[in-house]
């Protein structure tokens, strides 16, 4: 009689999914690589939005260029970030490089079109302000100041913001 001294392997579906080190361990670090990615698209996506928080009123918000910026200046360094601190996800140098090199392209380019406002027009230019000045009336309101002379001088800021979002929103529907 003979005895098969090794044992079947369990059925496909009763084996557990591999965890990230036995991926990476047995050449599986692509999925890590492409999580990654979704983290730092859904990361810009978060910050688009999130950068949206400081308007006073809903209203308010205008999808713009500049916000992309900002999001992309602020998500960018999140990439080099992960690969620092979780570097045994990512055993592979080749892809590592050249996420920190995408990671610092989204940096540079995003840091240059904040301060060289490229591709800002009229409208991108409208777009952008208006949340920008309603974040001013929003600190005014809910702000617990109580200097009498910063008191007037927020007075006077809600006044002339709210008159500038208006007369933006005006052009911005004349176009």
């Amino acid at each position: 009689m003979t005895h098969d001294t090794h044992a079947e392997a369990p059925a496909k579906s009763a084996q557990r999914p591999p965890s990230p080190r036995e991926e990476t361990e047995h050449g599986g670090h692509g999925h890590a690589y492409v999580r990654l990615l979704i983290m730092a698209v859904l990361s810009f996506a978060a910050m688009y939005v999130l950068m949206y928080a400081m308007v006073d009123r809903f209203a308010h918000i205008h999808p713009n260029l500049n916000q992309a910026y900002m999001a992309a200046l602020m998500a960018a360094p999140m990439v080099g970030i992960e690969l620092a601190l979780m570097s045994a996800m990512y055993p592979d140098r080749r892809l590592n490089v050249a996420a920190w090199a995408l990671s610092g392209i989204a940096f540079v380019g995003a840091w240059f079109g904040i301060r060289e406002q490229a591709a800002i027009g009229n409208e991108e230019f409208l777009r952008s302000m208006i949340p920008h000045h309603s974040s001013a009336i929003l600190m005014c309101r809910e702000a617990q100041i109580t200097d009498a002379e910063i008191r007037q001088l927020c007075r006077n800021i809600v006044a002339s913001q709210q008159a500038e979002i208006d007369q933006m929103e005006a052009l911005l529907a004349r176009r």
